[in-house]
């Protein structure tokens, strides 16, 4: 692995993978394990930099654990035959805890990473693409993009968003001045934010177009996971938190005593601080979104292989893929998406794809996406 010594990479690579996350280096392993020739992982901060920019008190809501000895994978391992729950000895991991885990899973895997290398952008040609970087440009026969969407804070839309401060960029909840704090957004990163803010002495309001603590979707992706529901009926009888749904928030504005926060039915708060944005966060595919279609929802639309509908080549894993209105939005849910990509790149190259057969034993495969129709998804 090569990362800390300056840049070093061929100029033409087999398989560029962009992003060294969960996603690109769990399809880097992948990779690997069919034999598949120079392949590189480029990275523009450090091997697992999403998680090291979480706030410091956040946790990974699915919990790890070492179930590997009888087949079960973990479920934030990037690989079937790893666990974050056993090497880092904790079974919920803050940030950059699990980006230690990325650290050691691609020393182990002896992946080639190379960190300080920002892909700009890319150029289609007529066998494979053009990649431009920091460090000039180089060539790949695929490119697969794995940037994850922490790095893309959005406002949804939200007129005078400028005026709150975006869950995105909070190192630490307590940062946050003041004694009273508004949540904008009520689902995973708001929930967060709003239990770092009590625990830190604060009142806290938040405020939720919807009611996602109450939601009875049994999709994790839709609803609150376990663990949060956990933690609100653990502290939240000990701390001042106030949940208000059904408040869709239309605009932020600027006044002597602080920010007005305006809801759509004439409601209004004000804030003495920035409110906190739990708005999410737009796409990951921002510096590549002229090879991508998208839907209405702003997802990338994706073949069954996971490639781009308009541009051959290039593939997408992590947290953005979806299919049939199903979004493979935790690490359990994409890492199975990787041997379809892998099984795609491999085909095209003649290259035996037995070694895969590994991931089908372990759940890590997923091709049959009539599992993922209405209220049957496996994922």
């Amino acid at each position: 692995m090569i990362c800390e010594d300056g840049v070093h990479f061929p100029e033409h690579m087999t398989v560029a993978v962009i992003g060294a996350g969960p996603a690109g280096l769990g399809v880097a392993r992948v990779l690997r394990d069919l034999a598949i020739p120079d392949v590189w992982v480029l990275e523009r901060d450090k091997i697992g930099q999403s998680f090291r920019d979480w706030p410091a008190e956040t946790k990974l809501l699915t919990p790890s654990f070492p179930g590997n000895v009888f087949g079960i994978t973990d479920l934030n391992a990037v690989s079937y035959d790893s666990s974050p729950g056993w090497s880092l000895r904790t079974e919920h991991p803050n940030g950059p805890a699990y980006a230690r885990y990325l650290e050691q899973a691609a020393e182990i895997y002896d992946l080639n990473v190379q960190c300080g290398v920002d892909v700009q952008s890319i150029t289609p040609e007529d066998k494979g693409f053009t990649l431009h970087t920091n460090h000039g440009s180089f060539t790949a026969d695929f490119v697969i993009w794995a940037c994850g969407q922490f790095g893309a804070p959005s406002g949804k839309g939200l007129k005078g968003a400028e005026l709150g401060r975006h869950y995105g960029t909070v190192d630490t909840w307590t940062e946050i001045e003041g004694d009273t704090a508004f949540v904008i957004g009520g689902y995973e990163s708001g929930m967060d934010a709003a239990l770092g803010l009590g625990a830190n002495g604060k009142k806290v309001y938040v405020l939720d177009r919807g009611a996602p603590w109450l939601d009875g979707n049994k999709d994790p992706s839709a609803s609150l996971s376990p663990y949060t529901q956990q933690r609100l009926s653990t502290f939240h009888a000990h701390l001042d938190i106030e949940l208000i749904p059904d408040v869709d928030i239309e605009a932020l504005q600027e006044t002597e005593s602080g920010v007005e926060i305006i809801a759509r039915d004439g409601r209004s708060w004000v804030s003495e601080q920035p409110p906190i944005l739990a708005t999410g966060f737009g796409t990951g595919t921002r510096p590549v979104s002229e090879h991508f279609d998208y839907t209405d929802a702003g997802l990338p639309l994706l073949t069954q292989d996971d490639e781009s509908t308009s541009q051959p080549g290039l593939f997408l894993v992590g947290p953005e893929v979806s299919h049939n209105g199903h979004l493979f939005c935790f690490i359990y849910k994409f890492r199975q998406r990787f041997a379809v990509v892998a099984h795609a790149i491999a085909g095209r190259m003649g290259v035996d794809t037995a070694p895969l057969e590994a991931y089908y034993d372990n759940n890590m495969f997923l091709d049959d996406l009539s599992c993922c129709e209405a209220d049957k998804c496996l994922c």
